[in-house]
């Protein structure tokens, strides 16, 4: 029985990975009778000087009489020597007598394909013609570094090809421009695998006309030619942009483009403004009376440390009590201690509806709960963030100029991105890239800067408030204690200062130490007080040190966690040139 399951797992593998490898190479089980190509070589002074060619090639393939091609696929390097663009314009595809054969011309991964099928995929069969015509730019090199020349090192039919070739050949004309910088003592050809120095069968050179030619080559086998020209007599620098119209076009809109993010930067700072702000800050030993915490970390957006703070306010007010798990430093549990009000709706989000409810936080939590406890947290959230949003502590935005900006940046967006076009048309390098990709970014920042929400005289009120408490809380104590019996604390009686009122005065202002993220400084201040006045009864079961706060304020962020706001001298070889490729069967 095992043997019989092995079998069958042999046969399986077979089918799967096996049969279609073999289905998939059918197309190219053909071979070619001869790949034969032409290039005419020439100046355009138009565009730079920059060399280019006519190219004709005759390819003739020799498929088998079944229902199996559908014709050939040329895949041509869209880059000459892979550092110049090749800027390919196929021009046309016939048979040997003129009759123009259907084609699909798709750049894809570096090279230019021309797909040479029917529209109505039917089958081709025998010996078939392929005249492709096409014209190629920036096909002379300088090899500066090694031969001293300039070089048509160009591969003919390529290493790509999964076909065996009966003939190859290559005849190479000259324009009078290009003519006169002929060297034609540097004149070599290869055949062969890619690296292969082995000279061509044969080869014909004068100043007017050369030819070269490959007998027999198998798969993967390429013919190479590298034709010398006097160094520096032709452009081999490739494209020059700079000072042509399109470039200065494309600096044009950039430079446009960032004047309109400083202009945003601008309207931020000096149009965008709140009412009845003021840059001094004054220390406040209390949270004000209103708005509440929650509402409070809204309108000042402070939310990192929100469903903390929120809790720890529920146990300061004694709605709650926090009691840490017996020999399990990493879990709590959170306790409902009355019926007392629930003002903002966070006791109903934890399930602690009544009096005796428990809720585990930490290690010891249940995940589904803690996710639906986050899931109500957040919407709660969400509520009460609409309400503050409407209650008079922005201003509205005055959105109209910020837009009209934007029309303004998409419109230089389009003239960068025609700009950029042009250059690639000339280069090929990308420019087009630039716009591409910078647009979203730029969008983001864009609005960033220009949707500053602004405050109220209401609104500022509340964030001074709590920049002022801030400035409290960072106070040393010997600051906090002086501030408590200065004029501006004088509601506090001396008796007092070193008292329970003070103790509880700085119970009440953990929630917003929290809220501000600075739990951790006002956490060792409550130690102190603690150790000599004894634990908080809202945190039971171990005593009140700054290390157990700091593990209950891991358990809720584990637990809780919600998002709130916010070579022509014969040193070269086969496959060593530009052009080449190669094809396959489809």
């Amino acid at each position: 029985m095992k043997s019989l399951r092995k079998a069958f797992a042999v046969i399986v593998a077979t089918i799967v990975l096996v049969i279609p490898q073999m289905a998939l190479a059918d197309v190219n089980d053909f071979s070619f009778e001869s790949f034969d190509a032409t290039y005419h070589l020439s100046v355009n002074e138009q565009e730079q000087n920059r060399p280019e060619m006519q190219v004709t090639e005759t390819l003739v393939a020799l498929f088998p009489e079944t229902d199996q091609n559908r014709g050939i696929k040329r895949s041509i390097p869209s880059s000459s020597y892979g550092d110049k663009p090749g800027l390919i314009d196929v021009q046309s595809v016939t048979d040997e007598n003129g009759t123009a054969r259907e084609y699909e011309v798709i750049e894809e991964e570096g090279f230019t394909n021309i797909y040479i099928k029917k529209l109505d995929d039917s089958y081709v069969y025998g010996r078939q013609t392929y005249v492709i015509k096409y014209t190629q730019a920036w096909i002379i090199k300088s090899y500066k570094d090694s031969t001293g020349e300039d070089e048509f090192y160009w591969d003919i039919n390529g290493t790509g090809w999964q076909q065996s070739f009966g003939k190859v050949s290559a005849k190479v004309t000259f324009e009078p421009e290009v003519q006169k910088h002929l060297l034609l003592d540097s004149v070599a050809c290869y055949q062969g695998l890619s690296g292969s120095t082995d000279a061509c069968d044969e080869r014909q050179v004068s100043k007017d006309q050369m030819t070269f030619t490959a007998k027999n080559l198998l798969a993967g086998e390429n013919l190479s030619i590298a034709i010398g020209f006097s160094q520096g007599a032709l452009n081999t620098s490739g494209p020059e942009v700079s000072g042509s119209f399109a470039w200065f076009l494309f600096l044009f809109a950039l430079v446009l483009l960032l004047m309109v993010l400083v202009w945003a930067l601008y309207f931020r700072i000096y149009r965008i403004k709140s009412q009845g702000s003021s840059p001094i800050i004054v220390p406040e030993y209390k949270p004000a009376s209103s708005p509440s915490l929650l509402e409070t970390s809204i309108v000042a957006r402070k939310g990192n440390h929100l469903m903390q703070a929120l809790i720890v306010e529920l146990a300061v007010k004694k709605h709650i009590e926090i009691e840490a798990v017996a020999d399990n430093e990493k879990s709590f549990i959170l306790r409902r201690t009355n019926a007392g009000k629930d003002e903002d709706g966070v006791l109903s989000c934890l399930g602690l509806d009544k009096p005796g409810s428990v809720l585990a936080i930490g290690s010891s939590s249940d995940k589904a709960q803690n996710a639906v406890i986050s899931s109500a947290l957040q919407k709660l959230v969400a509520a009460k963030t609409k309400q503050v949003n409407s209650s008079g502590y922005f201003l509205k935005r005055a959105l109209g100029l910020p837009a009209l900006g934007f029309v303004v940046a998409v419109g230089l967006y389009l003239l960068w991105f025609v700009a950029a076009l042009q250059l690639d048309a000339m280069t090929d390098a990308g420019y087009v890239a630039a716009p591409l990709l910078s647009f979203f970014g730029f969008g983001v920042v864009y609005w960033l800067l220009v949707s500053k929400r602004a405050y109220t005289a209401k609104g500022s009120a509340v964030v001074s408030h709590l920049n002022g408490l801030e400035m409290y809380i960072e106070l040393a104590e010997k600051d906090r204690l002086e501030y408590l019996q200065s004029p501006k604390g004088a509601s506090l009686a001396a008796s007092e200062v070193k008292g329970k009122q003070v103790l509880k005065l700085y119970e009440e202002v953990l929630p917003w130490a929290i809220l501000l993220g600075l739990q951790k400084h006002w956490g060792k201040v409550l130690t102190e007080l603690y150790e000599e006045q004894g634990s908080p009864t809202w945190f039971v079961g171990t005593p009140f040190i700054y290390q157990s706060f700091s593990d209950f304020d891991q358990a809720l962020s584990s637990s809780l966690a919600t998002s709130s706001s916010g070579g022509s001298s014969g040193g070269g070889s086969s496959g060593g040139g530009g052009g080449g490729g190669g094809g396959s069967g489809i």
